[in-house]
């Protein structure tokens, strides 16, 4: 990679960072559905499929989302993140994290399926 070359990504690198903390910001008080699995003890897998099972998630485009039932009560913000797509293509990626009372409610949740 010649000098040009690497010009170029490192300014495409900091556009993306640049970028990624604009739209996400608001989210630092969040955890993700992993820490959020893992908090619990058990895999983000089957915390999905549980919230998908309870109609408090579902999969819009690919991407998970709040069904509207609980949307707008206060329990999730969203983040981006950036991912090469298998073109080549740089793809945005939005997903769901959890607030103190998303993570509360869920926590609730499982203990009355339990």
């Amino acid at each position: 990679m010649n000098a040009k070359e690497k010009m170029k990504v490192q300014a495409t690198q900091e556009f993306v960072c640049n970028m990624l903390k604009q739209r996400n910001a608001g989210t630092e008080d969040c955890i993700t559905s992993t820490e959020l699995a893992q908090e619990i003890g058990i895999s983000v897998s089957d915390l999905h499929r549980f919230l998908i099972d309870k109609k408090v998630l579902c999969r819009r485009g690919g991407e998970l989302r709040l069904t509207l039932k609980y949307q707008e009560r206060g329990f999730e913000k969203y983040r981006s993140t950036f991912r090469y797509n298998k073109a080549g293509i740089l793809k945005e990626i939005i997903y769901p994290v959890w607030t103190t009372k998303g993570q509360r409610t869920i926590m609730e949740m499982l203990k009355i399926t339990n």
